[in-house]
């Protein structure tokens, strides 16, 4: 099934078109995403939000996985399918026209070894300055930012930069579920650890990443060796060492700031955990200096 360049733009839903003039169009997706074979007579960067995307195309049919690491860039009139993978899942896909191609080639520079390197599908690694305009494109990793003037101008930036990093970048290798997998395992981690001293049950984190509670726990504990419990423990007890040892904040005061309910709670988790309590902590530092 063809879609030419002015069908994905004019049929693009209305909350889901972030920008779009002659010469590219920027859509996001979300959800139960799925779209079937077919290809485009414009070329498309996709570029994972959150969760991942499978990615079958003409060159590789048993599929690749797209996380917030990496974006593909297929060319015109390449078969390919796409579809939500695992977790909850947002992307942005950007088509752009030969002609858009053509006006960067004669005013910027030679997009030759563009060219060259998207004769067939292609898997970049992702820099910082494209994850940043990748979120300044978008509100809330979904919705339209800004007014229509700079969403243009931000997913024309997007464009641009992506278009080098094709040039310049590391081109990234296939990906299996098990690799994606174990990217869901670092976004979970990093939230765990923006959130330590909160209360998480398995079912927010569930319902926060798209994927069941039993998925859930065998991936972290695959991932990391501990369950969702024990990690966020060892975070809690890291994080109170550290201000055991460089502050003189009250023990209930840190216990307070690292989820504990009381400063004996923290010291009963000290001590279980290594044999030492928060006073043992901060005479062991005072020895060590008045050596």
């Amino acid at each position: 099934m063809l879609r030419s360049f002015d069908q994905l733009r004019d049929t693009a839903r209305a909350d889901l078109l972030i920008a779009a003039d002659d010469e590219h169009a920027a859509v996001a997706g979300s959800g139960t995403y799925a779209m079937p074979w077919h290809w485009h007579d414009c070329l498309m960067f996709i570029l994972p939000s959150q969760g991942t995307v499978e990615l079958k195309h003409e060159g590789r049919r048993e599929g690749t996985w797209l996380s917030q690491d990496r974006f593909a860039v297929v060319p015109p009139n390449q078969a390919h399918e796409t579809k939500a993978a695992i977790a909850a899942h947002r992307h942005l896909a950007i088509y752009v026209t030969g002609a858009t191609l053509r006006r960067l080639d004669s005013e910027a520079g030679s997009l030759s070894e563009f060219y060259r390197r998207t004769r067939t599908t292609i898997l970049i690694q992702r820099t910082s300055a494209v994850r940043a305009l990748h979120s300044l494109s978008l509100r809330n990793g979904h919705g339209a930012y800004g007014n229509s003037k700079v969403r243009q101008a931000l997913t024309s930036a997007l464009l641009v930069q992506c278009i080098a990093e094709v040039m310049a970048g590391e081109v990234a290798p296939a990906a299996s579920p098990h690799e994606h997998g174990m990217a869901l395992v670092e976004d979970l981690k990093q939230f765990l650890t923006l959130h330590a001293d909160e209360q998480i049950p398995l079912d927010a984190l569930a319902d926060r990443f798209g994927i069941s509670r039993r998925h859930i726990t065998r991936l972290f504990r695959e991932g990391t060796g501990f369950s969702v419990g024990e990690f966020q423990l060892r975070i809690r007890l890291r994080t109170a060492f550290e201000l055991l040892s460089q502050t003189d904040l009250p023990v209930g005061e840190i216990a307070f700031r690292v989820g504990f309910e009381s400063g004996a709670a923290l010291t009963h988790a000290m001590r279980r955990a290594d044999g030492r309590s928060p006073s043992d902590i901060r005479n062991m530092l005072a020895r060590s200096i008045n050596i």
